[in-house]
């Protein structure tokens, strides 16, 4: 299935390309294998992430790292919604169903 990100990611790829390129450089080239592993995994099991406090919405942790993926599965792809780091609050919303 194929795999987007939306606009939403913009930022959350910038906080992740930063961390890993001035705060823990140590785990760079790891953290890039475990972010297209976890795309891989959801490319070949769209519903492998648990439910999200939004409907319709699932997380999918990316291993060995503080990171999560949160996506739904819409319109026969599967649709990035965030990239969260999950040391950070959840203030931001995730977009619902409907956007």
């Amino acid at each position: 299935m194929k795999v987007v990100f939306l606009a939403s990611t913009r930022g959350d790829l910038d906080w992740f390309r930063l961390y890993y390129g001035d705060v823990f450089t140590d785990g760079a080239a790891a953290a890039r294998v475990q972010f297209q592993r976890a795309l891989a995994n959801l490319r070949d099991n769209p519903h492998i992430g648990h439910p999200s406090d939004e409907p319709g919405n699932r997380e999918f942790p990316i291993t060995r790292t503080p990171f999560l993926i949160a996506y739904r599965v819409a319109n026969g792809r599967i649709e990035i919604l965030r990239i969260r780091d999950g040391r950070s609050g959840r203030a931001d919303p995730l977009p619902s169903v409907e956007e």
